[in-house]
């Protein structure tokens, strides 16, 4: 298992399986390992964490991390609205040997800094796995200002990293400039990822490379290897497959159907969410086969 902060490239924002499914998951990580991901974030927004309960949550962590390879990451998302499960999930995160445990900032409820300082140390003081801060705006309810980010990541030691999906191309640059070197920084906006990877992040964790790996991949391989031009192409690509899935369907159902259409499949979406339509599958299969009549050209 690779460390944490020696750690580069893609992480994959991963799909969770329905229950009984879960044996499928060595399958689905091989998909995304012959793509070039050496990364699993498991549970977090694509993988709809907070709507499964506890124990299945457990199945699912447990299955990615008996499942990594040398030098491969499992980063486990263990954030809830409440602190008993919190608490519990990251339990077992340690148990299991994550790489990391992960938590979204406390959600429906907005906590002041002070409140946000003492949930973050709570995790790190009783995780003796790294933890890492997770800011999500658009799910947690509101931002994180960087002074916040800033106070949790340099006073408490056992957070060791920040996946950052604000969007927010000078916060990015901010983090970077600041904790460069020192904690581990994973850029988790998929319109960002050409970016992220010029102002130095180490990493993006990538919903679109949990569905569409190659092209995520083929992004940071350009960036690294100078192919500007190239990574931007693929950049464009990425923000199509970005507008594909969430524009049509049912949010998260949808990207599951494209995993299937792509010949992965990890069950029905979780109750009460309904499948997609005839018409919108037929959408989601044009739309996926003009991307990888696209995607033969990638290179890098």
């Amino acid at each position: 298992m690779a460390d944490l902060l020696g750690f580069e490239g893609v992480i994959a924002s991963t799909i969770t399986p329905s229950k009984g499914y879960e044996g499928r998951i060595p399958s689905y990580m091989e998909f995304l390992r012959q793509h070039g991901v050496r990364g699993y974030y498991v549970l977090g927004t694509w993988g709809e964490g907070p709507r499964h309960g506890v124990e299945h949550r457990k199945r699912v962590a447990e299955k990615f991390v008996a499942n990594l390879n040398s030098g491969e990451v499992a980063i486990i998302h263990v954030g809830s609205s409440d602190m008993e499960t919190v608490t519990e999930l990251l339990r077992h995160a340690n148990d299991i040997g994550a790489t990391a445990a992960a938590a979204v900032a406390p959600f429906y409820y907005r906590p002041d800094e002070e409140t946000l300082f003492r949930f973050y140390s709570a995790l790190s003081e009783r995780s003796s796995i790294p933890v890492m801060l997770y800011n999500i705006p658009s799910r947690q309810g509101y931002p994180l200002s960087f002074r916040t980010i800033s106070k949790v990541m340099g006073e408490l030691e056992n957070v060791k990293g920040i996946k950052d999906s604000s969007g927010d191309a000078a916060l990015v640059l901010e983090i970077v400039s600041e904790f460069k070197g020192r904690k581990f920084i994973a850029i988790g906006s998929d319109e960002l990822i050409h970016y992220s990877f010029l102002m130095g992040a180490d990493a993006t964790v990538s919903g679109i490379a949990g569905v569409f790996p190659e092209l995520v991949v083929g992004v940071y391989r350009a960036v690294r290897k100078g192919k500007l031009d190239e990574g931007l192409r693929l950049q464009r690509l990425v923000n199509r497959a970005s507008s594909l899935l969430e524009g049509m369907g049912v949010e998260f159902e949808t990207q599951r159907a494209a995993l299937r259409i792509r010949g992965i499949d990890l069950g029905p979406p979780p109750e009460p969410v309904r499948q997609l339509r005839e018409e919108e599958l037929e959408a989601l299969r044009s739309g996926i086969l003009r991307l990888t009549e696209e995607l033969r050209n990638v290179s890098v």
